[in-house]
């Protein structure tokens, strides 16, 4: 009989156990994407706030959007905090998460980070994050400017997971797409002064300088190249891989970056 007592209490402890971790990775109240400004159309904000998870999930670090119309008088960082903060937003026990505020009554814009987030978006990831989706926020393209958001945060949430926190290098795929671009425009390039060189047929290349002068036309008496000196500065350019930091009303430490759009 003791041991079947005993069993039951293990039970019941490990089932406590069990849903007070739950319950303690779990404890968000809202979903990843708050559309209270009414921004987006309903299949946009479906279509987004899985997106959101699936990067949220995948990084185990929160990505969260949220719009207003107004911030009722509070300055947009301390609402942006105070919004992740009691509403349970952040992933596991330290709360990683980034949370992206849009307030439309006078254009303002606010990123929050929180936890391993802070590591991850570094201010030079935050300048490079808030430039990209900004030029859609001007256009009033919502929908393509939090899209954007979402792309960039899985992607410098990879270079961080592998130990390289964006440090204001240009990513590789954005590289890879520019050079890709200057390929192209080369190939086009080519073809049309290959087309106009055709068109100039009586014109050809003279292999000396002076064959471009009238005869008599210029002359050098004296002619000499002098060599003075080189000089060669080599400074290694430091790395921006730090976050500034500030307390939020919680007395929380955030990150984070925001202006107007």
């Amino acid at each position: 009989m003791r041991k079947i007592v005993l069993i039951f209490l293990l039970a019941v402890i490990f089932l406590m156990a069990s849903v007070s971790y739950v319950f303690a990775n779990n404890d968000r109240h809202l979903p990843l994407l708050v559309d209270d400004a009414d921004l987006l159309t309903d299949s946009e904000e479906e279509l987004l706030n899985a997106k959101l998870e699936s990067i949220s999930s995948k990084h185990k670090c929160e990505v969260a959007i949220v719009t207003v119309d107004s911030l009722n008088g509070e300055d947009p960082q301390d609402y942006a905090d105070d919004f992740f903060d009691y509403n349970g937003y952040g992933y596991g026990i330290n709360d990683d998460g980034i949370l992206l505020l849009i307030s439309m009554e006078y254009s303002d814009w606010h990123i929050t980070t929180h936890g391993y987030a802070i590591k991850a978006f570094t201010d030079a990831g935050l300048d490079y994050l808030s430039g990209e989706f900004l030029p859609y926020l001007s256009d009033g393209d919502f929908n393509g400017a939090f899209t954007r958001y979402a792309d960039l945060c899985d992607e410098l949430l990879t270079m961080a997971r592998n130990g390289s926190p964006y440090d204001g290098k240009v990513p590789m795929a954005f590289t890879t797409r520019i050079l890709i671009s200057l390929g192209v425009g080369i190939v086009i390039a080519l073809i049309v002064t290959g087309i106009m060189r055709a068109q100039l047929k009586s014109v050809r290349f003279q292999p000396a300088a002076e064959s471009y002068i009238k005869k008599n036309s210029f002359n050098v008496s004296v002619s000499r190249d002098l060599f003075l000196y080189s000089k060669v500065d080599r400074r290694a350019k430091p790395k921006n891989t730090s976050s500034t930091t500030h307390t939020s009303s919680s007395g929380r430490t955030h990150g984070g970056k925001g202006g107007k759009f």
